[in-house]
């Protein structure tokens, strides 16, 4: 009888078993791969997050300062040895409650840059409360069809030929400030002559709630292209105050300033740092040549209202605030300041909290942001966690040179 062919039990079971160690080793690399995969998905959320709100918050330190006077913009307060002021910024969110948004009462002016040290909320992470800052800077997108931007004319010349033509060798704007009813419920009108600036320009056009910085004595900051500015250090700004916009006249190419802004800047009853003071003489109702530039506040935050996905906020005066940056952790801010008067220049490293007189001397900040994955990993059942830092040359703020007048032989 002829034997059939075929393989016996014990082939069978050693090819069976050859068979599932291959597979076991192809799932195990599979899903190793997969483990690999998921992991850096998760890594390159966390960074993404982090390089998107790091990009926001440089742009905008860069800016720091810029166009605005040195030592700060005047705000409206009672003078004397222990000034009061009446400035306030309603804080961007509730809960948690936090001392944010409202500045000291003590100060006179608004700074380029507003430390908050551990003025923000506690994360469930961070331990400690987390920074914020709060930045000041002039706006130069305002430009209209004519390539004219807000400030680079007066609002009223003093001299020259009617208008700002291309063709016209000597502008003159023909603009005017007015004011309706008296004391703290007066009205000012600034009207702009439309030969020079056009402040309906779209996205960028002036808008209620913006901020304008009033100045005068010919001296308007770094980035005046006033053609009669005796000056562009804006270490000495003239006579400066800070206004919020109520309302938009755009077909009378006009702004008004009317009482019981949000700010609390216009008609505050107090006897400095208000409009009046910009008069020539003081409350005279008469204004030198004067210029307007629109001047950006932008806070920075982390929102932890939502305790499982807390976020780094950005919010522009009192427009509401928008996230620009997920599940963000923590926020701390440190700072490199001048030591005024030190000949040669010594710098004060990673200050986490300067003091009042300190801020107009900061020169570097450094950022340090810690942020998570969306998801948790599944291997770990834990999130993925990662941090950036950088540190930041403000731009608008005045450098410094560090190398001393006279070379040693």
């Amino acid at each position: 009888m002829k034997r059939e062919a075929g393989f016996t039990l014990i082939e069978v079971l050693v090819a069976m078993t050859l068979m599932l160690i291959v597979v076991a080793a192809v799932l195990s690399t599979l899903s190793d791969a997969t483990h690999a995969t998921e992991a850096v998905s998760l890594m390159a959320d966390t960074q993404q997050n982090l390089r998107a709100g790091m990009n926001y918050m440089v742009r905008d330190l860069m800016q720091a300062g810029n166009g605005i006077p040195q030592n700060g913009i005047s705000i409206p307060n009672s003078g004397g040895g222990s000034p009061t002021s009446s400035m306030t910024r309603p804080g961007p969110f509730t809960p948690p409650a936090t001392s944010f948004g409202t500045f000291p009462t003590t100060w006179t002016v608004l700074p380029a840059i507003t430390p908050g040290y551990q003025t923000g909320p506690t994360t469930t992470t961070s331990g400690v409360p987390t920074d914020m800052v709060t930045i000041l800077y002039a706006d130069t997108s305002l430009v209209d069809s004519n390539g004219n931007w807000l400030n680079k004319y007066p609002i009223q010349g003093a001299s020259g030929t009617a208008g700002c033509a291309s063709t016209n060798p000597n502008p003159n704007p023909q603009g005017t400030i007015s004011s309706a009813g008296s004391g703290s419920g007066a009205t000012i009108t600034v009207t702009f002559d439309s030969s020079c600036i056009v402040i309906n320009n779209g996205n960028t056009g002036l808008q209620a709630g913006d901020l304008i910085m009033l100045q005068n004595n010919n001296t308007t900051g770094s980035l005046s292209m006033t053609a009669s500015d005796a000056s562009v250090d804006n270490t000495t700004a003239g006579n400066v105050c800070l206004m919020t916009i109520s309302s938009i006249n755009q077909a009378a190419n006009s702004i008004t300033f009317a009482t019981n802004d949000a700010f609390k800047l216009n008609f505050s009853g107090q006897g400095y740092g208000t409009i009046t003071n910009i008069q020539s003489p003081a409350g005279s109702g008469v204004y030198p040549v004067t210029t307007a530039t629109r001047v950006w506040m932008i806070t920075y935050y982390i929102d932890n209202s939502n305790p499982s996905r807390p976020q780094l906020m950005r919010q522009v005066n009192l427009s509401a605030p928008k996230a620009v940056g997920d599940e963000m952790e923590h926020l701390q801010v440190f700072y490199d300041i001048l030591n005024a008067g030190s000949s040669p220049p010594t710098v004060t490293t990673e200050q986490e909290n300067p003091t009042l007189a300190q801020l107009p001397y900061i020169r570097d900040a450094y950022i340090l942001m810690y942020a998570r994955s969306d998801d948790k990993y599944s291997l770990s059942k834990n999130y993925v966690r990662n941090n950036l830092e950088t540190v930041v040359s403000i731009r608008g703020m005045d450098f410094y040179n560090e190398f001393n007048s006279t070379q040693n032989p």
